[in-house]
């Protein structure tokens, strides 16, 4: 069985007066009453099931904090999928989790967060998400991968060839979500759910809210995730350089280790 090293700092950042983020640390979540303290946790486990998340409620929309909480505090329902299975329960978590994400509306505005998400079923592992909160992943000297796609209208351009790589990353419509968790259509709620791949000793992934995607590159979160640290202190320096360049938004980053 894989031995897992996690840590997750989550922090309202410098401008929001809520943190909308939340995570699932194989077990661990945000109350709503304790998530604008943010902070940083660690997990360490050989279970053969094991789950990491982050969630991050809309600002724009109703509620995002408690979104993100609710989202969060279900993902453990995905527990007896197993790898083969994972996409039927993941479904079924979504409907479940909108409909409750309903009911949090107010004066007719939607309430909604992302999901991204990595699933160990022994040496496998897959990843799934909603949204634009995002995976990516290291192994050994390769570069480092974004392996989900952000759900928003700019990758959607980009994807069509109306906007270049480049111009999405800074185009207004980047944070115009297409798909996510409460999305009121059907559509709005599917996600992306990637093949199984083989866990190998050293193999590192990073989840993150768009408030630490937003603020630096891929390559400074490489750099930090080479350094020889631990995987909180690897949280630590990634969001430090977020808030650096303004925290304009709340901060999520989660590492996650097969040592």
């Amino acid at each position: 069985m894989p031995r897992i090293e996690a840590a997750v700092r989550t922090h309202r950042g410098k401008v929001r007066e809520h943190n909308e983020d939340n995570y699932y640390l194989n077990g661990i979540f945000a109350q709503i009453e304790q998530n604008n303290e943010g902070g940083l946790f660690k997990s360490e486990s050989s279970d053969k099931t094991q789950i990491y998340a982050v969630c991050d409620g809309m600002g724009g929309l109703s509620s995002g904090d408690m979104a993100s909480m609710i989202a969060a505090s279900r993902i453990g329902a995905l527990l007896p999928a197993g790898a083969r299975k994972l996409t039927e329960y993941l479904n079924a978590y979504i409907e479940g989790t909108s409909d409750s994400l309903m009911a949090l509306c107010e004066g007719g505005r939607q309430a909604g967060c992302t999901l991204a998400m990595i699933y160990i079923d022994g040496s496998n592992v897959r990843v799934a998400h909603l949204g634009d909160s995002r995976v990516y992943f290291k192994r050994g000297a390769l570069p480092l991968t974004q392996v989900t796609m952000d759900h928003s209208q700019a990758e959607w351009f980009a994807s069509q060839g109306i906007l270049t790589p480049e111009q999405a990353k800074t185009h207004p419509s980047r944070n115009i979500l297409r798909r996510y968790i409460g999305a009121p259509v059907r559509e709005g709620r599917e996600p992306d759910v990637l093949d199984s791949m083989r866990l190998k000793r050293g193999d590192v992934f990073l989840l993150c809210s768009d408030g630490l995607s937003n603020m630096i590159t891929s390559s400074e979160m490489e750099n930090e995730m080479a350094q020889p640290r631990s995987c909180a202190d690897i949280c630590k320096a990634l969001v430090l350089r977020a808030l650096e360049r303004g925290g304009d938004d709340n901060i999520t980053a989660m590492i996650v280790r097969n040592i």
